[in-house]
């Protein structure tokens, strides 16, 4: 198995698990980031192309911390 194939497979588990957490959730806000975040590893996972690594790293980049709102 190749590197690309490696990170395409550990993107698609991230996206199972944010869309998992998405479906457990109440929080509206916490659904929307869940889902947002899903889409973002399956870009990675079948669009390897430069938008979907930024949209990635923005996503990443503009998370709320732990316990904020995002209101």
């Amino acid at each position: 198995m190749s590197f690309v194939d490696d990170d395409k497979e550990y993107y698609y588990r991230r996206a199972e698990s944010e869309l998992e957490m998405a479906q457990r959730t109440e929080n509206p806000e916490a659904v929307k980031a869940h889902y947002t975040l899903a889409g973002y590893y399956l870009d990675k996972v079948y669009n390897d192309d430069a938008a979907a690594i930024m949209a990635l790293n923005d996503a990443m980049m503009n998370a709320a911390p732990p316990g904020a709102s995002l209101s």
